[in-house]
C-alpha cells in the first residue's frame, strides 16, 4: 500500500488521486499497528499500537468515499463542508480512543492473551466503538455503490476498474465484520482485516497497473456530461413523468430570467408562460413563439433509467430567431426577385424574337443571342423554383412508386421535347419502390441534361435500371462532350467559390435531391469502342434506397452565387 502511494505521489494526479493516497496511508497505519501490537511485550505497549492502529482505521472510511465521490464524477459534492462533516465523527472516535482510559466509552476491558507467538487484545466493545462501526460500514457500502455503478452504467471501459476497486474493498469488509462479531475467528480477539488488504494490495495493484486506473478516470466521463449540459448553446429542461421541472442548465435560467431554485418543482408551464402552447405528447419537435421577438424550437426526448424505464422528459430549446428571420428574408427576396427576374426575361425574349424577324446579318444574330441568353435565364428561374419545391418536399412521407412506369413516363415526354433524340431503355417489367416527388425532379433533370447538353446533331441516351433488395441504382448514359471536371469539383466540395462554381442549377438540384432521398450519386467519364470510332460522354448513377428512404432536410446546404 505504501508502494502505491509513493507512485500515486511519483506518477498521477487527477480527480480522486489525494483522496487515494489518504486511503493507502490510512491503510499502511492501520496494518503496521496492528503489526507491532502483535508483537507486544506487555498489555501498555499492546495499546499505544492499537492506539496508533486506529489512527489508519477511522481514516479508511472517510478517504474511501471521498476516492468513490471524486472517482466517478461525483466530485462536485466534495467540498470543505461535507468533508468536514465526514470526518468530524472520524476525528470524534480518535479522541475517544486516545482518552479512552478516562471515559471507557470504546471499550470497557481488555484481556491480553498471548497464543502462538502473538499478543491478542480481547476487549469488551463500548457504545462508541458500535456507533462508529455503523457510521464506518455506512461510508464504505456508499462507496461500494458508487464504484460499482461503473460496473453495471459504463459498458465496458471501467469495468476491470470497478471489479477491482470493488474487491479490494470488499475482502477486508468481510473480515472486519467477522472479526467484530467473532465469526469464523481462528484466534479470538485477533483482527482479520490487516490480513486482507493482502487481496486489495493485489487488486489495486491490477487496477494501477493493468487497467490504467488513474490514467483512464470514469470522472472524466460524468464531468464531461455535465460540462457539455452546462456550456451548451440551447437552454436545457430535466422535467419527471408529471412535467415538474427537475433541472435547469445556465443557458436556460439566462434565456428566461430564471432563479433554479424558484423553478424546480414547479410545473414546466410556469416557465413557457403561455396558455396556448402545448408540448408533445412523449417526443417530438414544436416551435414556440415566446411573448417578444423570440421564437425557440422545443425538442422534446424521453429519459429513461439503466433498466429502460421512462422516468421523465428532456426539453431542449434552442433560439431560432435569427434563423426564422433570415428564412423570412430571403422568402421575400426570393418571391420579389424571381417574380422580377421571370417578368424582365420574358420582357427581353418578346424583344429579341421581333428584333429577329426584323433585322438581318450580324445584326440578327445579335438578337438571335439575347434571345437565347433569356431563355437560359428564364430557365434557371425555373430551375430555382424547382429547388425551392422539393426543399419544401422534405417532410413528405414515401409513397409506393412504379420505378420503370416512372422512368417510361420520364422518357416520353423527352422523345416529344427532343425528336432528334435517340433514347434507349433498359427497364425491369416491374419494381415498385418507396420514395418521393423528389425522385421524379431528379430524374427528369438527370434525363434533360443528357439530351440538352449533348452537341450531337441526334444525341444518344441510355437508361438502365438495376436493383437488390435494399437499393435502386439507375444509370444514364450519353454520347456527349462529358460533365467537365470543374463540375464534377464544386459539387464534390459541396460549396462554390467566385473562382470554382458550376453553370448552372441542375446539376446542384440533382445532387441535393439525392442526397435528401438519402441516396448517392456517381458521376464517371463513358468511353465506349465501335467499329469504326470511339463514343465518349457521361454516365450519372443514383443509387437510392429501395424501401423507406429517409429523407433528410436540405438546411445545411451550401447557397448558389447570384452570379
Amino acid at each position: 500500500m505504501l508502494v502505491f502511494a509513493v507512485e500515486t505521489w511519483r506518477r498521477c494526479s487527477g480527480p480522486g488521486v489525494r483522496a487515494l493516497r489518504f486511503l493507502l496511508l490510512s491503510i499502511g497505519l492501520w496494518v503496521c499497528g496492528s503489526a507491532l501490537a502483535l508483537l507486544a511485550p506487555d498489555r501498555a505497549t499492546w495499546l499505544v499500537f492499537e492506539q496508533v492502529s486506529w489512527a489508519g482505521r477511522i481514516g479508511v472510511p472517510v478517504a474511501w468515499l471521498l476516492f468513490a465521490l471524486q472517482y466517478t464524477g461525483y466530485g462536485g459534492r466534495v467540498t470543505r463542508r461535507s468533508v468536514a462533516a465526514l470526518a468530524l465523527p472520524a476525528a470524534v472516535m480518535l479522541a475517544l480512543v486516545w482518552t479512552n482510559p478516562v471515559h471507557e466509552f470504546v471499550w470497557s476491558e481488555v484481556r491480553m492473551v498471548y497464543t502462538q507467538g502473538v499478543a491478542v487484545g480481547i476487549q469488551a466493545q463500548g457504545p462508541a466503538f458500535w456507533a462508529f462501526t455503523v457510521y464506518a460500514y455506512s461510508l464504505v457500502l456508499a462507496g461500494i455503490v458508487l464504484v460499482m455503478r461503473l460496473v453495471f452504467t459504463a459498458d465496458h471501459l471501467f469495468v476491470d476498474q470497478g471489479v477491482a476497486l470493488t474487491l479490494g474493498v470488499c475482502a477486508p469488509l468481510f473480515a472486519n465484520v467477522a472479526s467484530v462479531t467473532g465469526v469464523i475467528v481462528p484466534i479470538t480477539g485477533l483482527d482479520l482485516t490487516p490480513y486482507m488488504f493482502t487481496i486489495s494490495s493485489i487488486t489495486y495493484g491490477y487496477a494501477f497497473y493493468r487497467s490504467d486506473l488513474l490514467d483512464r478516470v470514469p470522472a472524466t466521463r460524468q464531468i464531461g456530461r455535465t460540462a457539455v449540459v452546462r456550456n451548451m448553446r440551447d437552454g436545457v429542461i430535466v422535467v419527471d413523468e408529471n412535467d415538474v421541472i427537475i433541472d435547469v442548465n445556465p443557458l436556460a435560467q439566462r434565456q428566461f430570467e430564471l432563479v433554479k431554485n424558484d423553478v424546480v418543482g414547479r410545473p414546466v408551464r410556469a416557465v413557457f408562460d403561455d396558455p396556448e402552447f402545448e408540448l408533445p405528447v412523449g417526443e417530438g419537435t414544436v416551435v414556440w413563439s415566446s411573448r417578444g421577438p423570440f421564437e425557440y424550437e422545443v425538442k422534446v426526448s424521453t429519459l429513461s433509467d439503466q433498466h429502460g424505464r421512462q422516468v421523465g422528459r428532456i426539453l431542449v430549446l434552442r433560439d431560432i430567431t435569427d434563423r426564422t428571420n433570415r428564412r423570412q428574408q430571403l422568402q421575400v427576396l426570393n418571391r420579389v426577385l424571381r417574380h422580377n427576374f421571370r417578368n424582365d426575361m420574358n420582357v427581353i425574349d418578346v424583344c429579341a424574337t421581333q428584333l429577329v424577324d426584323r433585322l438581318d446579318g450580324e445584326d440578327a444574330e445579335l438578337a438571335d443571342r439575347i434571345q437565347s441568353v433569356a431563355r437560359d435565364l428564364s430557365e434557371t428561374g425555373i430551375k430555382a423554383r424547382e429547388i425551392e419545391q422539393i426543399m419544401s418536399r422534405r417532410h413528405n412521407d414515401p409513397q409506393p412508386i412504379d420505378l420503370p412506369s416512372l422512368v417510361a413516363r420520364q422518357l416520353d415526354t423527352l422523345r416529344h421535347e427532343h425528336p432528334a433524340a435517340e433514347i434507349e431503355p433498359d427497364l425491369p417489367d416491374a419494381l415498385e419502390i418507396t420514395s418521393t416527388g423528389i425522385l421524379e425532379s431528379v430524374l427528369q433533370n438527370v434525363l434533360e441534361n443528357a439530351v440538352v447538353h449533348n452537341d450531337n446533331q441526334h444525341p444518344r441516351v441510355w437508361v438502365r435500371v438495376d436493383a437488390d433488395d435494399t437499393r435502386v441504382e439507375i444509370s444514364v448514359a450519353d454520347d456527349g462532350p462529358g460533365i467537365p471536371q470543374q463540375e464534377r469539383e464544386v459539387l464534390t466540395k459541396g460549396t462554390e467559390t467566385p473562382l470554382e462554381h458550376g453553370s448552372g442549377l441542375g446539376l446542384w438540384l440533382v445532387n441535393w435531391g439525392v442526397t435528401m432521398l438519402g441516396g448517392e450519386i456517381d458521376f464517371r467519364d463513358r468511353v465506349a469502342f465501335g467499329r469504326d470510332e470511339e463514343v465518349t460522354g457521361s454516365v450519372v448513377t443514383i443509387s437510392i434506397p429501395r424501401r423507406g428512404p429517409t429523407v433528410r432536410t436540405a438546411s445545411d446546404q451550401p447557397p448558389v452565387d447570384a452570379d
